[in-house]
């Protein structure tokens, strides 16, 4: 059950399609979409429900695949109210080191490499080619965009968005609901709520939030 039908739900439905192991470890018989919209033409699975329509089933697992995160969090917890239960999907070419903890509800792309002793947050979105370093902590409903990195211990609060390609130096800290933009090397702390972009990165004023 993939909770949100667009682009990235699309995504993620063609990525459990590409991960035979997946799929056979988790039973999977279909893949269908829970979304508002319910009449999006060219999806590859149906919609079978509205968000807030939705009754989760004895076996159903779900993954929130709404790509935004303040939208992402705010979603899980409609789903929580009616006791969803969530799976875990790391594509099968992705690599996880032994000593890490990825939370449910989170999807780990292709390429993604999870180094050894990290924590992931619940329904975070590792993209593709994504690199966590050793003891990296990410928070609940975090993006990491492809090509992204987050170097050795560093921190990232719930709700952030590190676009792709941007670098996180190591023992770092990003603050809640925080956007870093694309190509961005961070060098030093970055608030909650505030958007950097840049080479060092630095705060862009009067972005809205």
């Amino acid at each position: 059950m993939l909770v949100g039908a667009g682009g990235a739900g699309r995504e993620v439905h063609a990525l459990v399609r590409s991960s035979p192991r997946f799929v056979a470890d988790q039973r999977i018989d279909d893949i269908v979409f829970v979304d508002d919209a319910v009449d999006r033409p060219g999806l590859p699975s149906p919609v079978v429900s509205t968000i807030d329509g939705y009754v989760p089933q004895a076996d159903d697992v779900v993954l929130c695949t709404i790509g935004e995160p303040r939208s992402r969090a705010a979603v899980v917890e409609r789903l929580d109210a009616v006791g969803a239960t969530y799976t875990t999907f790391v594509h099968d070419d992705a690599v996880v080191l032994p000593g890490s903890v990825i939370g449910a509800g989170a999807i780990v792309y292709p390429f993604a490499l999870i180094s050894t002793d990290v924590t992931v947050g619940v329904h975070a979105f590792i993209q593709a080619s994504a690199v966590l370093g050793h003891d990296v902590v990410l928070g609940d409903a975090v993006t990491m965009s492809c090509s992204s990195h987050a170097l050795g211990s560093v921190r990232v609060g719930d709700r952030a968005f590190i676009a792709t390609g941007a670098v996180l130096r190591p023992h770092v800290e990003v603050g809640a609901s925080a956007r870093v933009g694309a190509g961005s090397v961070v060098l030093r702390r970055v608030r909650p709520d505030v958007t950097v972009f840049g080479v060092p990165a630095l705060s862009v004023p009067g972005v809205a939030r």
